[in-house]
């Protein structure tokens, strides 16, 4: 039960954030006058909507009876032959209504009165009076230039007050109360959300898992509404009569990528809290301040106690003693430079990233192109990228590559293996006799006899006498002992000079392999020893 009602206050703050993040910004766009001014003359700048507002101008001006009469009597004095171009002529006519149209929409003069007509209208607006535009306020926008003289009589005799209503709160009461609304919805949103996020903490056992969760809930919502600000864009335009569908499109596209800018910054704030919420703790960055802060009070009291041991030992020397100086303070730069070298050496940052740098230079590859992709996605998400957008963007990447470079650059290096040592041959194991070979002990060397390491090659001889089957006399040279292998691959003078020795022991090796002296387990090792380099 506990589990379930925290998961509920956690989707009703993310929720509650949600409606509070889009209400302050309509509150923003919708009843700060600036902003809304600022963003009606964006919409009438867009060229479909220029576009839609010419061709309704140029046709309601071809349609009033005037222009039709004027066209009917200047094709009526024409002749006869030239009267049948009379459709040529009202296109022409059309053509010359639309560019003077065009002209005003983009002139100087139309965009302040648009502005000063707008600005007027909001405020009377959202200060809750009837939206009126009275002469008076046309008089003010002319040039004071130009009031001189007859103009400026005419003007004076225009009276202030007479104009047009435009809408009066009894004849809207919904937008009247709805403008009320929005200037504190938004912050009843965020008191809700505020709310339920603490008593979700308050329930969990485990708050930093809660409030992890809360931000993915957030940073998910977020995205949901940037990918919902896509889709209803196909739903707008199809509502709307086919001749308004550009016009429409351009104003969504607009008011759109306002919002999705806003919510962007919601889901990167959540996602800011998810990155503290899973390194907070592991990386040791509180307990890292403590012993920084603590290495810093300890060289701060240090110092002063050398000052003040030194000021003492001043005090103490005659004043006529050439080493009577009195020390002076250190000047407050020299102080706090030497306090946040003291805070910094005692963060032991040094040794964390070098960590990190071994971690990236081991996921260098991947790490670089995270932030590739994520400039790439910031841009593709932006609402109306420009040439400054990308040119952040990009500067940002650099950065985020440097930064990586950087840290890669600052792991350890990897501790240099040791050379490996030749192998040591085992010492060489003398080859029983005939006798042994037999279940009999090898005898003893008579004396005089050669040593073992003198002893001819291995052979089997008759005894004198010439009687089949007597004793054999077999004797076996000793292996010389052979110089410690090099290691391998490395064929040294030394090596090939005592190949030619190593050869003529595998060729005595053989005889005694031959004469039954060696078995074959011993031979192939003995074999294998003194061919191996």
């Amino acid at each position: 039960m506990r589990r379930f009602l925290t998961g509920l206050l956690i989707l009703l703050s993310a929720v509650s954030l949600l409606l509070a993040s889009t209400s302050l910004w309509t509150r923003r766009h919708v009843i700060n006058t600036e902003v809304f001014v600022a963003d009606t003359e964006t919409m009438l700048a867009q060229p479909a909507v220029q576009a839609r507002i010419t061709d309704r101008v140029t046709s309601t001006v071809m349609a009033t009876p005037e222009v039709q009469q004027a066209v009917d009597d200047a094709v009526a004095v024409l002749p006869d032959r030239l009267q049948r171009f009379e459709p040529t002529i009202e296109e022409g006519i059309r053509s010359i209504v639309a560019t003077g149209t065009q002209r005003l929409l983009t002139s100087d003069r139309f965009t302040d009165l648009t502005d000063a007509a707008l600005t007027s209208a909001h405020t009377q607006l959202v200060a809750g009076e009837p939206v009126r535009f009275t002469l008076g306020q046309a008089k003010d926008l002319v040039p004071a230039d130009r009031r001189d003289g007859v103009a400026g009589q005419v003007l004076s005799l225009v009276p202030d007050d007479v104009g047009v209503t435009l809408v009066t709160p009894a004849d809207a009461p919904q937008l009247y109360t709805a403008i009320d609304l929005l200037q504190s919805v938004w912050w009843w949103f965020g008191v809700l959300a505020l709310a339920t996020l603490a008593g979700a903490l308050a329930l969990s056992r485990n708050r930093r898992g809660t409030l992890r969760a809360w931000a993915v809930t957030t940073a998910v919502l977020g995205l949901l509404a940037l990918v919902a600000l896509r889709v209803a864009r196909g739903p707008v335009l199809s509502a709307a009569q086919p001749i308004n569908r550009d016009a429409v499109g351009a104003i969504w596209d607009v008011v759109a990528g306002s919002l999705r800018a806003w919510t962007i910054w919601l889901v990167a704030l959540a996602l800011v809290v998810l990155v503290l919420t899973l390194v907070w703790g592991r990386l040791g960055l509180v307990a890292a301040v403590r012993r920084g802060a603590r290495t810093a009070a300890e060289q701060v009291r240090h110092r002063r106690e050398e000052h003040a041991a030194a000021r003492a030992l001043a005090a103490e020397r005659a004043p006529g003693e050439p080493g009577a100086v009195v020390p002076a303070g250190e000047s407050w730069p020299r102080r706090v430079a030497a306090d946040t070298r003291a805070f910094v050496a005692g963060m032991d940052l040094d040794r964390r990233v070098a960590g990190l740098g071994t971690f990236v230079a081991a996921h260098l590859r991947p790490a670089r192109w995270i932030g590739i992709v994520a400039g790439a996605v910031v841009l593709l998400l932006w609402p109306a990228p420009t040439l400054s957008v990308l040119v952040w963007i990009a500067a940002l990447v650099a950065l985020w590559l440097g930064l990586l470079e950087w840290l890669a650059a600052r792991a350890p290096e990897p501790a240099a293996e040791a050379p490996a040592e030749p192998p040591v041959p085992p010492p060489a194991r003398p080859a029983p006799a005939g006798g042994e070979a037999a279940g009999q002990p090898l005898p003893a060397p008579a004396p005089g006899a050669p040593s073992p390491d003198q002893a001819p090659v291995p052979s089997a001889r008759p005894s004198t006498d010439g009687v089949p089957g007597a004793t054999l006399v077999v004797t076996r040279s000793a292996e010389p002992a052979v110089p410690p292998l090099p290691a391998a691959g490395a064929l040294t003078p030394e090596v090939l000079a005592g190949l030619g020795g190593r050869l003529d022991l595998i060729v005595r090796l053989g005889a005694a392999h031959d004469a039954g002296v060696l078995t074959d387990d011993e031979f192939a090792r003995e074999k294998n020893r003194l061919l191996a380099l």
